[in-house]
């Protein structure tokens, strides 16, 4: 059975340049006062992120070389896509008349600016639709050729897939200075060379003297504010409020959104926990082949067990005394990434303010934990229920509409 491309997860892709330039300055790290020690393993696990992102982020300037003449051309065709919807002519003395695309939007210019003379000098309104149609005509042709280009860089991405992935934990990542001088011996690089060089905001890394300093950095957001569900190029976009905490280099993400499931696919008992939840918080929700329930999606950047736990929870209360919302298994070497169904009574702990946490455990004891914000998260799930309850069921049957 064909899936509809909607109900799929979204797929987050980190854009290769970004992991050179994303990082907020080299200015070293000092440890803050958070009451908690750090997990047993944390050095252990950042001096070895800090090393093998060294021969990582060197690979990752390579492979933006190679992908900055599709980058630079992409940026030109976008220039030139604005100048013809705006008619900006002073762009054909830019153009390339050597080069096919930028040869045919020189004589699109020429050719629409004798229908615009004519159109002044005879008012015939048939010559409005002459030039609608020859400026989607171009237009179309400009954005073709951007598609090419995308398809080219995406087939070098993917022949490098394993550079992509492998960049993923060193992506805003803050190093340990020590271990990346270490790792540094006859590599040239621009970490390297951050490494090396005075503190200054110029240079885009952040380090540390030690792990330990890195575990004493702490980022609490606010819950983000939700908006409507719309069509994205990889599902569902929007519908959704975020807490966010980091710990380190630890980020974890909450999303409270509505969790959707083919009625085609879904099984019988999570049908109706979807129905009872629905119920109990006053959310009628009609899809003849969609099922609904607010849920929640986890995402922690914790591939690496940093105090030997072998699970994690996310949970409301105290990690002695927990209401579960999700469990994992810890050290699978890749990042977390899950979505689950709420109850109703967890919806309206959200909706409460109560906050969430997630507790690393081992053999059912906890060893860490990581608490997220609780501000505007009470505001934010209160809009988002409302929504839920009124205007999603509405929206989803535009964006998906039933079959047949």
């Amino acid at each position: 059975m064909k899936r509809n491309p909607h109900l799929r997860a979204p797929v987050r892709a980190v854009p290769l340049a970004l992991l050179i330039i994303g990082a907020a300055g080299s200015q070293p790290v000092a440890a803050q006062s958070l009451g908690i020690a750090p997990p047993s393993r944390l050095a252990e696990v950042e001096f070895e992120r800090s090393q093998s992102c060294v021969a990582i982020l060197s690979e990752v300037e390579l492979l933006d070389v190679e992908l900055e003449p599709f980058a630079e051309r992409s940026r030109r065709l976008m220039a030139i896509a604005e100048a013809i919807s705006i008619e900006d002519r002073s762009v054909t003395s830019f153009l390339d008349p050597n080069d096919a695309v930028e040869s045919e939007v020189q004589t699109w210019f020429a050719t629409d600016s004798l229908l615009a003379a004519r159109l002044v000098e005879s008012g015939d309104e048939a010559l409005h639709e002459q030039r609608r149609i020859g400026r989607e005509s171009i237009t179309s042709r400009v954005l073709r050729a951007m598609g090419g280009l995308q398809a080219a860089a995406d087939s070098v991405l993917n022949e490098h897939q394993d550079v992509v992935n492998g960049a993923g934990p060193c992506d805003g990542a803050v190093f340990v200075r020590p271990a990346v001088l270490e790792a540094c011996t006859n590599v040239v690089s621009a970490l390297c060379a951050a490494a090396q060089a005075a503190p200054s905001a110029e240079i885009p890394f952040l380090f540390a003297e030690t792990a330990e300093d890195i575990w004493g950095l702490r980022d609490l957001r606010p819950w983000t504010e939700p908006e409507s569900l719309r069509p994205g190029p990889n599902g569902l976009e929007g519908g959704r409020t975020i807490g966010f905490a980091r710990i380190g280099n630890v980020v974890v993400t909450a999303a409270f959104a509505p969790l959707l499931r083919s009625r085609e696919e879904i099984m019988p008992a999570e049908l109706f926990a979807f129905e009872q939840a629905n119920q109990a918080l006053a959310i009628t929700f009609e899809h003849p082949d969609i099922a609904f329930a607010p849920g929640l999606a986890v995402q922690a950047a914790l591939p690496a067990a940093l105090a030997d736990e072998d699970g994690y929870i996310v949970h409301f209360g105290e990690p002695s005394d927990p209401d579960i919302v999700w469990r994992g298994d810890a050290g699978t070497g890749e990042p977390i990434e899950a979505s689950v169904s709420m109850s109703a009574a967890q919806v309206l702990r959200l909706r409460n303010g109560e906050g969430l946490t997630l507790t690393a455990v081992r053999d059912r004891d906890p060893v860490y934990s990581i608490v997220l914000a609780t501000e505007n998260q009470a505001a934010s799930v209160t809009a988002l229920l409302s929504y839920m309850a009124s205007g999603l069921g509405t929206d989803l049957l535009e964006i998906i509409p039933p079959k047949g």
